[in-house]
């Protein structure tokens, strides 16, 4: 984002940094900017709990204001006169509010909220006891949220959400602001996440074509996703392409979390710090989890390989990506749709269409492109869908 920013603007960055950050990243941060503040320690929070923190929604509703800080972002007001100003969170918002005396293009990054709040039950609501009360107790939390969001956006000319549900539904919950809400998606690293073009040798010595599972085994979500998917679909799978194995790669291996690595047609790698070797090789990437993680999807998608999610694991990017992958939730159908990925010509296609899609709409660039759209004020096309590929 800087290097893409400084391209354009003279930048002035004001940001917190931790302590025991690298001094040899400060040095490489400021090379694309005019000027640079690093306040030490972490941002200020707010005191006392706000009413947006019973459920975890606890953004800052008036965060604490570093003193270093404050009389540098006042110098550059002063002396600079900035006329685009963007606050990358909450906790900066105070700094980009000062002097409304002088005018400037304010923009806040929102990407705090995620789409769950705005679209409805996660998986992890949806069996929970009481659920009357809970639906009540959220409601309420909400409706709190927004009656705040609808005071604290109108110092803003724009701000920006990486979910489309959430930019749609929060576009018709606060219609008095609708035009200044825009989404602006996380991008992925293209030229990093490409297909394999003979750099990658093979990560395993065996023949055969593997199933890569796509995420580290850094949780327990993880490992439960890994056992459904080796218990009750890899056997449907290797019964009609006893070839297949499941490849689980992970950096570091947490303890009390044992992957399943008794279930025929498991390989478990450790130790693994970067992925790309392992997708590239992937005749299949799954995504089975019941928790939103779309961001090693979108990865797999970058690369060019042939994708088979869950529903549960797209989150807010489900309407964005559907179409070029294949969704499915019950094993009979994740395995028909494994089956139909490892067939080449299709997989092959589908892996092509994925790698334009993350190009077109999740890359750093295409992200870059509409940021630099709300900060100049012209308008954004909406993101097209169309019909996911689904089994069953």
């Amino acid at each position: 984002m800087l290097r893409y920013l400084s391209g354009r603007y003279r930048v002035h960055l004001g940001c917190f940094a931790d302590d025991s950050i690298d001094r040899r990243q400060e040095g490489f941060v400021r090379q694309f900017c005019h000027s640079v503040f690093f306040a030490r320690g972490c941002p200020p929070a707010a005191k006392g709990p706000g009413p947006a923190g019973l459920f975890g929604f606890n953004r800052p509703l008036r965060p604490g204001r570093d003193a270093g800080l404050s009389i540098w972002v006042e110098r550059i007001w002063s002396e600079r006169r900035p006329t685009r100003v963007l606050a990358l969170c909450a906790a900066m918002a105070p700094y980009a509010l000062m002097r409304p005396d002088l005018p400037a293009r304010r923009v806040l990054d929102r990407s705090d909220i995620d789409g769950n709040p705005w679209g409805g039950e996660s998986a992890t609501e949806q069996w929970r006891p009481a659920q009357g009360i809970w639906r009540w107790l959220r409601t309420r939390e909400l409706r709190a949220m927004l009656l705040l969001d609808q005071h604290r956006l109108a110092s803003w000319d724009a701000s920006l959400l990486n979910s489309a549900p959430a930019v749609a539904k929060l576009r018709r919950l606060l219609p008095e602001v609708a035009g200044r809400i825009h989404h602006v998606p996380d991008g992925i690293d293209t030229v990093r996440f490409s297909p394999n073009d003979g750099r990658y040798p093979p990560p395993l010595p065996f023949g055969g074509r593997s199933i890569l599972m796509a995420c580290a085994l850094d949780g327990p979500a993880d490992v439960d996703a890994a056992k459904w998917f080796a218990v009750e679909v890899l056997p449907r799978v290797r019964a009609a392409a006893p070839d297949c194995r499941l490849i689980l790669a992970t950096r570091d291996l947490g303890s009390g979390f044992p992957p399943p690595t008794a279930c025929p047609g498991v390989t478990l790698a450790t130790g693994v710090r970067d992925m790309r070797p392992w997708l590239a090789h992937a005749a299949v990437v799954v995504a089975p989890f019941s928790l939103p993680n779309p961001r090693p999807v979108l990865e797999a998608m970058a690369m060019g390989r042939p994708v088979v999610a869950t529903p549960g694991a797209l989150g807010a990017f489900r309407d964005q990506i559907e179409q070029d992958l294949w969704l499915a939730a019950e094993p009979a159908d994740v395995a028909q749709a494994v089956l139909a990925a490892l067939y080449p010509p299709l997989g092959t296609a589908v892996g092509r269409a994925a790698r334009a899609r993350v190009q077109a709409y999740h890359s750093w660039e295409a992200g870059l492109a509409r940021l630099d759209a709300v900060l100049e004020g012209r308008a954004m096309p909406c993101v097209e869908r169309t019909r996911p590929m689904t089994m069953g």
